[in-house]
């Protein structure tokens, strides 16, 4: 019985991610939004506004206005730049979480909304279960991230991701993550609003609202971020 309960699962998930690929956003090349995020820690809010580009060849380019002009381009390989018109100064970095291939717009639009990146960084599926009208799989750490994160429960609603939650060694709840307001980007669903609520203690979070607007592709695209280029003589920092 179990072994019979066991394949259905599998069969189920195979199905689901045969049918979720039919929509992969074919003919999307670049996307701009507008990135608001607010944060609310003790008591206090932090606004963060800032506009982006994203080209699905992995470049992206942010840019946050205030207080002064700062660019950041990563791309998928993790090479992160940070530029300060006002000094003329680069800062240079890399590192796998810089990569565009953690964010959401890769996630979406490459549709790896299945397991929104999870297998790439080793997790494996444990469990899948169908309940109330979404799918819930849960996710088990590899070894190298075992210490911090024992699993991680991911819910689906249709073909489409609602909530995450990573749970440490001791069976506390250590992230929340919830996907809402979806709209259509090319032929694929994309969230517009993600809130995520990091646990720092029992008695302490950190919640942060990250909602995107005005949200265009390809030829609706007017910013031109994506050409902005560095000057040559903008001075290094590592």
């Amino acid at each position: 019985m179990f072994r019979k309960t066991t394949t259905m699962n599998f069969i189920r998930i195979v199905f689901w991610i045969m049918f979720a690929n039919v929509g992969y956003a074919q003919n999307v090349r670049k996307v701009s939004a507008t990135m608001t995020m607010r944060t609310f820690h003790k008591g206090k809010t932090t606004n963060t506004r800032a506009e982006l580009c994203y080209a699905t060849s992995g470049r992206m380019v942010t840019l946050f206005p205030k207080p002064s002009d700062l660019y950041l381009f990563n791309n998928a390989n993790g090479e992160l730049r940070v530029y300060d018109p006002s000094k003329n100064t680069v800062l240079q970095q890399q590192n796998a979480t810089y990569s565009t291939e953690t964010t959401q717009f890769f996630f979406f639009l490459h549709n790896r909304k299945a397991d929104l990146g999870l297998s790439s960084m080793g997790f494996s599926l444990g469990t899948t279960k169908f309940e109330n009208g979404v799918m819930i799989t849960t996710w088990k750490s590899p070894t190298p991230l075992a210490k911090n994160i024992k699993r991680v429960e991911l819910v689906h609603k249709g073909q489409n991701p609602i909530f995450m939650k990573y749970v440490d060694p001791s069976e506390r709840t250590i992230k929340k993550v919830f996907y809402y307001d979806y709209t259509k980007l090319g032929t694929m669903d994309f969230p517009q609003t993600i809130t995520q609520i990091d646990y720092v203690t029992a008695k302490d979070s950190i919640v942060t609202k990250t909602a995107y607007g005005a949200l265009k592709i390809n030829e609706e695209v007017q910013s031109n971020l994506l050409e902005f280029v560095i000057p040559s003589n903008a001075k290094v920092i590592k």
